[in-house]
Parts: structure tokens; C-alpha cells; sequence
């Protein structure tokens, strides 16, 4: 068994695993540079004549245009305090690592920055941000607070604020659900997902589902669902527990009945994945909503026959309201104007203007309820998204509510992430599977050191 010995600058520098808005979102192309700049591409709002300067941070080149476009809104409704904003991005674990840098040496952070959700504990531990409870209380009663107080200590301080709500869901390919008089929406429980496999694999010979070694999407759904987490209230990392055995081996099961695979290429955001799912490989996927923009860019040939359905749950009754993935868009302490660059992080993240520009551009299931029933969202015949897939995601949101199960990603999430993503899945899924699930989970627990 491999083991990772994980320090704090080292978390940061494990090369590829990004969290994508999500969860593993992967940079863009254009700006994996494989340098250390942080400002491989640069963006700016249209200039005002004293406008006050911020800086912000970002690791994916679509969030530029989001901010600068979210700078001219500001604009046009605060004349009286406008603002200058440059952005800038580049190579995720160049971006992370330069600002944890900065914040550690007390000089050059910007104003704002974004964080994956791996790395937030990292951030928040090291008392670089500022809370910002005082400019989310205006919209509190509008938005999903789950997605806000995941980003805050225990003494109830908020520090960050996500794209998006995050909400996990199925993904069927109907043509394959089709082929084999399965109709998702029987499928309540994972015993109910598992025998619609054997199903499925009957008549298609394709099987249901796969699952990722090199990231945790599909297990911490599972782990969510049983309301347990990696670690513990207090941040301790906490792998090696019945939960997660269990997780495990009924992955294990699905595995050996060959109603699940190991995704091509370790996970869900390759190459070789897109490129199989489009195909047809398996009939379904579990992940948040925010990866139907990976359909719509990578895989388009699935156009017109992807149903969304809620996810399945471990027994009927139980809550299907479970969020995954994210950033967190945070103030530095560094900031030269912190009051100005909190107000106008909230107005970008947590007003209509800017859910809008998030659901209608970025495709990430708006934090904003009031969007989730209104018709010029949900019935827009124009947006891309609904033209792609056979059902209405809202109607999923609507469904689960707003108050959804968050991972807990305090004090040493971040290491434990390191591990599960480079060892722990590979080795119970793959170079160890035949060995028993407990004692490999005790040997990679050990293997995790974190900054306490």
C-alpha cells in the first residue's frame, strides 16, 4: 500500500485534483500553464473615473467574466461607490499555492479571492479571512444558508460564499433505461439502484454506473446520505469508520456483479471519461447539478437524452437533499478596502443580477430559491441547459428544499481529501479490493498528518 505523508504546502501542490465549482473542476486549457503566475489571464470591468481598485483571485477563466460583468452591475446600481476590479487566474494549484504564500507572509493576498472547498479549511484555520456575516444577512432569508455556513467556524462566523447550491442528483441515459424497461423514477433506494443494474447490464449489457478512484464524488454522496463525514465536528480526520466500510463495500458488491466500473481515466472531469459516457458507456451517474455544464461542453452527443431524477437514498423516507463540491469566495484580511469588497462579493453572489448570470451563463443550480419557481427561469425554452435534458432540474430543487446535508470541510479535511483521492479509493477499489475494507481503511487513516 502507497501512504502520502501530507504537509501544508504540500496539499496544495497535488497537481490536477481540483474541486471544481464545483467539485473537480478542471482549469481551463488556456491558462494551465504549468507555472507559478497566478496571472496567466487577466480581466477587468469597464473602467469608472475613481472607481475604488480591488484585486480578486480566481482558478477558473469562466469566473472572470462573471466578476467583471458582476463589477459593471455594481456599477450601474452604486454610482456613489464604484468599483475598478482586475481579475485574475490561472493553473489551480499555481493560484492556491501563491496565496497561501501571500497570506502566510502577510503581504501581496488580494482583496478577494476563491478557494476550492478542499483547500477552504486550510484558509480558514490559518485566520486569513474576514466573516461575513454583516453583508449576507441582507439576502439570509433568500438563498440556501447551507452553502454559506459550510464556510464558518463554530463560533457561527460565515467566511465564504458558493456559485451555486450544489445539490446531487442521477444522471440516466434514457436510451439505455429505455433498452431495459427501466423507469428511473422507481428507483428510491440504492438496493432499488442495484437491482435496476442487474437490469440493465441484463438487457443492454451496459453497465449502471461507474466509480471514481482518483475522487470522492460517488462514496461521500453515499456517506452524506448516512449523515457521516470524513472527519470529525473538531476537523480530526475520521476515514476508518462503519460508515464508510459500509459505503465501500456496497460499492464493492456493485463492482463485483459488474453493474459498476472503475470510470475510465480515475474519474469524472478526463478525457477518457467524457468520451465514454458520451457514448453510451453506462447508463447513469451520480453528481451535483452543477455538472450538467460538463454535458453540454464535453459530451454532446447525450443532447436530448439525459433524464435528471433525484439520487437514491440507503431507505425510503430518507432525505435526498445533499450538496457537493464548491467554492468558497472570500475578503482577505489583507483587503485595503474590506467593507467595500465584502459588499460587492455578496451583491455578485447572492443578488438576483448575479444568480441570473450564474444559472443562465455557468449552468450551476442558483443559491437564490426565488429563481427555482420563477417561469422566466425555469420555462425558458432559450437556455441551453433545459434544452438539453429531458427533465427540469428545478423541479428536483423544489422537491429536496433548501435545507441540504453539507460535507464538514474544517481543520483537516484537505489532508484527508489528499488521501482518499490519491490512495484510499485506489487501493479499496482497485490494487487492495480483495483485502478486508476495515484493515485498509485503518492503514490509510494512519497515513494521514495534518496541521492541527
Amino acid at each position: 500500500m502507497r501512504k502520502v505523508f501530507v504537509i501544508l504546502l504540500g496539499l496544495l501542490l497535488v497537481g490536477g485534483m481540483v474541486f471544481a465549482n464545483g467539485g473537480a473542476e478542471k482549469a481551463p486549457e488556456a491558462v494551465q500553464t504549468g507555472t507559478n503566475d497566478a496571472a496567466a489571464v487577466t480581466g477587468k470591468n469597464t473602467f469608472v473615473e475613481g472607481g475604488t481598485p480591488l484585486n480578486l483571485w480566481t482558478f477558473q477563466e469562466l469566473h472572470v467574466k462573471f466578476y467583471t460583468t458582476m463589477a459593471d452591475e455594481w456599477n450601474k446600481a452604486h454610482p456613489d461607490k464604484p468599483i475598478n476590479l482586475t481579475v485574475t487566474t490561472g493553473d489551480s494549484t499555481a493560484v492556491h499555492t501563491k496565496l497561501l504564500v501571500a497570506m502566510q507572509s502577510g503581504t501581496g493576498a488580494p482583496d478577494v479571492c476563491d478557494i476550492e472547498i478542499g483547500h477552504y479549511g486550510t484558509f480558514l484555520a490559518g485566520n486569513y479571512l474576514l466573516p461575513l456575516n454583516d453583508v449576507v444577512a441582507p439576502y439570509a432569508k433568500d438563498v440556501v444558508m447551507s452553502r454559506i455556513k459550510m464556510y464558518g467556524d463554530q463560533k457561527g462566523n460565515w467566511y465564504g460564499i458558493d456559485f451555486h447550491v450544489g445539490a446531487s442528483v442521477a444522471y440516466y441515459n434514457m436510451d439505455i433505461m429505455n433498452a431495459a424497461g427501466v423507469d428511473p423514477s422507481t428507483i428510491v433506494t440504492w438496493d432499488d439502484y442495484y437491482n435496476a443494474g442487474l437490469k440493465v447490464l441484463q438487457k443492454t449489457g451496459k453497465p449502471m454506473c461507474a466509480v471514481e478512484v482518483g475522487d470522492l464524488f460517488f462514496p461521500q454522496l453515499m456517506m452524506l446520505e448516512k449523515k457521516a463525514q470524513y472527519v470529525t465536528d473538531a476537523g480530526v480526520p475520521d476515514i476508518d469508520t462503519q460508515a464508510h466500510v459500509d459505503v465501500i463495500n456496497f460499492i464493492k458488491k456493485m463492482l463485483d456483479a459488474g453493474i459498476c466500473i472503475i470510470a475510465p481515466g480515475g474519474g469524472y472531469h478526463t478525457e477518457e471519461w467524457y468520451g465514454f459516457f458520451d457514448k453510451g458507456g453506462v447508463a447513469s451517474l451520480c453528481m451535483p447539478l452543477w455538472y450538467m455544464g460538463r454535458f453540454t461542453d464535453y459530451m454532446t452527443d447525450l443532447k436530448g437524452k439525459m433524464g435528471i431524477y433525484e439520487v437514491p437514498v440507503w431507505k425510503k423516507g430518507d432525505t435526498r437533499c445533499v450538496l457537493q463540491g464548491g467554492t468558497g469566495t472570500s475578503i482577505t484580511k489583507q483587503s485595503k478596502h474590506p467593507e467595500l469588497a465584502k459588499e460587492f462579493l455578496a451583491f455578485a453572489k447572492l443578488s438576483d443580477v448575479g444568480n441570473r448570470y450564474i444559472w443562465n451563463v455557468l449552468g450551476f443550480d442558483p443559491i437564490r430559491t426565488s429563481l427555482w419557481t420563477d417561469p422566466t427561469i425555469t420555462q425558458d425554452k432559450n437556455n441551453k441547459f433545459l434544452q438539453f435534458f429531458k427533465t427540469n432540474p428545478f423541479d428536483i430543487l423544489n422537491d429536496v428544499g433548501a435545507d441540504l446535508t453539507a460535507p464538514n470541510i474544517s481543520g483537516g479535511y484537505a489532508a484527508t481529501y489528499s488521501v482518499l483521492v490519491s490512495t484510499t479509493y485506489e487501493n479499496v477499489f482497485e490494487a487492495e479490493k480483495d483485502k478486508d475494507t476495515a484493515s485498509v481503511l485503518k492503514q490509510e487513516q494512519a497515513s494521514i498528518i495534518y496541521d492541527k
